[in-house]
């Protein structure tokens, strides 16, 4: 009878795949991290692997090319944008009338909006205008982000659902607008001026939704793709 393997004990093989599964992870974050705090034109594979701590064959087995590396710390990182939006809505309790649910829904985009997550993302689809291949990557994770972003919304504003039209319109001058705005504060941060427009934003939102079946704006909308 030949001998057991280490391999045979459970215990040990699932030990192995908890801790491999922990070294992708701290490999993802480092990525991630770099992106944040160097960007990403100056992120490197020697630069994640020294912030994760992990020698280059750790790096290889997990790893094996830089656009493997790259695609998955985009997923990284979309999933955790996607866990941080939601916990933001979630905030937001359905006992509050539409407007102000709708006010705070803002502010909870907003803290998304402003935090490193969104900075990271927002480097890397800077990069991705001229490098077809992230901008691929990104093209597949923002499609799933929108997704989540649209069932949360679908949920925490039910009211809206009804509004066919107006729904999209609200979703796009919201989302556009505040994109902007995140955009520029991040060279320009005045709390003051966010904090106005986010009151705009919210008496247009308001205004929007007591427009009814949207008629009179149909010929300027053009439907969803």
């Amino acid at each position: 009878m030949s001998p057991k393997s280490s391999t045979d004990d459970p215990k040990k093989t699932g030990w192995q795949a908890q801790k491999s599964a922990m070294t992708r992870d701290s490999i993802l974050d480092a990525a991630v991290a770099c992106y944040i705090e160097i960007g990403y034109a100056e992120t490197t594979t020697a630069k994640i692997a020294d912030r994760a701590k992990v020698s280059r064959g750790a790096m290889l087995h997990h790893f094996p090319s830089k656009t493997d590396l790259i695609r998955a710390s985009v997923e990284h990182l979309h999933h955790k944008m996607v866990a941080l939006y939601k916990n933001n809505i979630k905030k937001v309790t359905r006992d509050l009338d539409l407007d102000e649910r709708n006010r705070r829904g803002l502010e909870g985009y907003w803290n998304y909006l402003s935090s490193d997550l969104y900075t990271a993302h927002h480097e890397l689809c800077v990069a991705g205008r001229t490098d077809s291949e992230l901008r691929g990557i990104l093209s597949t994770a923002i499609t799933e982000f929108d997704r989540a972003q649209w069932e949360a919304n679908k949920e925490l504003f039910p009211e809206w659902s009804a509004r066919g039209e107006l729904y999209e319109l609200a979703l796009d001058i919201s989302r556009f607008m505040m994109e902007g705005m995140a955009i520029a504060a991040m060279v320009r941060n005045d709390d003051a001026h966010s904090k106005r427009m986010l009151d705009y934003l919210g008496d247009r939102l308001e205004e929007i939704f007591h427009q009814g079946d949207g008629a009179a704006i149909h010929k300027h909308v053009g439907k969803r793709k």
